[in-house]
């Protein structure tokens, strides 16, 4: 109210400044104004109606803001939620899925779900390393932890006795302190040769480390399945028979990585490197979906990626 009176008064006063010999005359609510009054009148009469007009804006306005306010309440409390509940599980089961790639009989890409230690007859098993090959303590829940336990030799009560894979790793970095981003080394599968039918493990530098910050993915994951199916053709070029392949979603065990990202940019590369090399020895690529979060995540990329055929259960 004191905002349009000032402003009705203003008004009238620069008009009449103006033009000093103006005349307005008229009647608002039983009374007749004239002279400054009626100007400053018709300037409040005018600012109420366009006030009247605008105030179903304002509500919604009002409304808008108030909402938005309440779905960042919400969210935060979801994120709460979510960062207190327990982790992604595994599936009850292991099972694998395979779809070929259009336009090529010999290459298909896939998908396993559940415990890498429950995967068997796979030709090659991938550990997602670290740049400086140190593989993780038995104890660790990762892919790393696992391979180097059972492919170790343990004794009656369980207790690994020879650090068969971890020391052949340990010695092919015995001139160097850590490798480039998607570097691959293999090893020989220790024990899992006779317990999982594996016939190598592929080490490839996967993570990145820095003291004190933990590790990070790695930026070029194309370049790390390149270099991973590279080697494994020039392996197989030299005598091999790696045919089958399972690759973790690397770099996502510390979860501060996209997950759907990772799982389509691994996909996408693996698919088209067949397609670079029609003539490769390697049948089938299977991505591991160790948890249910990421069985999702590995069903939608490779129903939905325009170069396969769709997803079957084999």
């Amino acid at each position: 109210m004191p905002a349009v009176l000032l402003y009705s008064l203003a008004s009238a006063l620069f008009l009449y400044s103006i033009f000093p010999d103006s005349v307005s005359e008229g009647r608002a609510m039983g009374f007749g104004l004239g002279g400054a009054a009626g100007f400053a009148g018709f300037f409040m009469l005018a600012s109420y109606a366009w006030l009247s007009r605008t105030r179903s804006h304002d509500e919604t306005a009002s409304a808008l803001q108030a909402a938005t306010k309440e779905n960042a309440r919400l969210r935060k409390r979801l994120d709460i939620a979510l960062a207190a509940h327990d982790a992604p599980l595994p599936p009850a089961r292991s099972t694998r899925y395979e779809t070929p790639i259009k336009g090529n009989r010999r290459h298909q890409l896939g998908m396993i779900t559940g415990n890498l230690a429950n995967v068997l007859g796979v030709d090659v098993w991938v550990n997602p390393e670290n740049t400086r090959m140190e593989m993780s303590r038995i104890t660790e829940s990762t892919i790393s932890a696992t391979i180097r336990y059972h492919g170790g030799t343990r004794d009656v009560a369980g207790h690994l006795v020879a650090d068969r894979i971890a020391l052949e790793l340990a010695e092919q970095m015995a001139d160097c302190t850590h490798v480039a981003a998607g570097h691959v080394l293999i090893t020989g599968p220790g024990e899992l040769r006779e317990s999982h039918g594996v016939k190598r493990i592929a080490h490839i530098a996967a993570v990145e480390g820095e003291p004190a910050s933990g590790f990070r993915q790695v930026m070029d994951l194309e370049r790390c399945v390149r270099n991973l199916l590279g080697e494994l053709d020039r392996l197989n070029e030299a005598g091999e028979e790696l045919r089958s392949v399972v690759l973790p979603l690397l770099g996502t065990g510390g979860g501060n990585s996209d997950l759907g990202r990772t799982a389509e940019e691994l996909a996408s590369a693996a698919v088209g490197y067949f397609q670079g090399h029609p003539a490769s020895r390697i049948r089938t690529v299977y991505l591991l979906a160790y948890t249910d979060a990421q069985v999702e995540v590995c069903r939608s990329v490779l129903t939905v990626l325009p170069e396969l055929n769709g997803l079957a259960r084999k």
